[in-house]
């Protein structure tokens, strides 16, 4: 479902359905639609929205991680970043916690990336509410 939903975002994104960030009615009423013509014919608005908010919510985590560092590249085939083992040590070791996405999957990241990726402000004096 999640390849789904993240498709019919994209989409919706594309047709100008996201204003200001968020997500017009007609937009969710278009997703609700989709997952519903997909198969999945029991999700709601609700059931959107909370999926939306735990996808966005890994992928943060994983882009923060990741998008400043070098020596990582994303393998779309393995679904991992991948880097030789010493950057990955000093990753860990600097990150202890970045040791579970050394073998954990991230399931449609670039879907994610083309959907919030260009959303993320870049630059020296960026701040993050976190």
């Amino acid at each position: 479902m999640d390849e789904k939903l993240l498709n019919a975002m994209i989409d919706e994104a594309r047709l100008g359905n996201k204003v200001d960030g968020s997500w017009i009615t007609q937009a969710y009423n278009n997703m609700v639609l989709h997952l519903h013509e997909s198969g999945f014919t029991t999700v709601t608005k609700n059931n959107v929205k909370n999926r939306q908010k735990v996808l966005k919510e890994r992928w943060r985590d994983v882009h923060h991680l990741f998008s400043s560092l070098s020596g990582f590249a994303w393998n779309s085939l393995s679904m991992r970043f991948e880097a030789e083992d010493e950057v990955w040590s000093d990753l860990i070791k600097a990150k202890p916690t970045a040791a579970k996405w050394k073998f954990t999957t991230i399931r449609h990241y670039d879907l994610m990336e083309e959907l919030w990726g260009a959303d993320r402000a870049t630059g020296s004096g960026v701040r993050i509410a976190r």
